[in-house]
């Protein structure tokens, strides 16, 4: 993870969270750049093999991205955050509009639950592969991740 003075950490972010699979290893993997404003706070990606969340390929990688940003906040006592996405299932899960029915799901939704007693958190959808400057950037480092 590059963090700049952690020390300084703003109360409110954004945060451009992405997902990535590779059919042939079975690896998701998540990149997540946290900004104030146009300044980046933290970039950061990681890659996994747990098969349970790699039957929802690159959505675990999106799951794991946000949940990164969120730890992230919390660990760094934020008060604000707001993710963008562009998978839906990011901002629907958590916030009871679809039905968690996979364990991956669920803890998500719970995480975001027990998250929001002391950050609040935003979701903003964006289009995917559309140019978006700092979404093109998470979509990167999750496939950098899994390199």
């Amino acid at each position: 993870m590059e963090t700049n003075n952690v020390n300084s950490i703003p109360p409110v972010l954004s945060a451009y969270v992405d997902g990535s699979f590779d059919k042939e290893t079975a690896r998701f993997a998540y990149g997540v750049i946290l900004l104030d404003g146009d300044t980046t706070v933290a970039m950061m990606s990681a890659a996994d093999d747990d098969p349970e969340l790699a039957s929802m390929h690159n959505v675990a990688g999106e799951i794991k991205g946000a949940e990164a940003a969120i730890r992230f906040c919390l660990e760094h006592g934020v008060k604000e955050l707001t993710i963008y996405h562009d998978y839906e299932g990011i901002a629907k899960w958590p916030l009871g509009l679809w039905k968690a029915n996979k364990l991956g799901t669920q803890a998500y939704r719970d995480f975001y639950r027990e998250a929001v007693r002391t950050l609040k958190i935003t979701f903003v959808k964006v289009k995917g592969h559309s140019g978006n400057k700092y979404n093109d950037i998470a979509d990167k480092l999750a496939g950098e991740a899994l390199k």
